[in-house]
């Protein structure tokens, strides 16, 4: 039996426990002591778009002249994605 050690993406607490799963079978967790964050997560975002670390590398390749294709085809999402994405943030230049 393989054990995967599971940590909290805000506290990086190991101190977890399971917590339900959500619709799509996948197991949510929390952590034992309750912190600020209080929340659940996932062990791991199936969506490529929505993390917090790709969203500024996209702003970044958007800037430096990358067009959407070529942004979605790097990070393995969807060409909508990245339109969301430049449309939410703020490309750095104004008139």
């Amino acid at each position: 039996m393989a054990v995967v050690a599971v940590q909290c993406p805000e506290c990086g607490s190991r101190e977890v426990v399971k917590y339900g799963r959500q619709l799509n079978g996948e197991q949510r967790f929390r952590v034992r002591i309750r912190t600020a964050s209080g929340g659940s997560f996932s062990c791991r975002s199936k969506t490529k778009g929505g993390c917090r670390k790709s969203n500024g590398k996209i702003v970044d390749m958007a800037l430096h002249g990358s067009g959407i294709r070529d942004t979605a085809r790097v990070f393995g999402v969807s060409p909508t994605t990245v339109i969301a994405t430049l449309k939410k943030k703020p490309l750095g230049f104004t008139r």
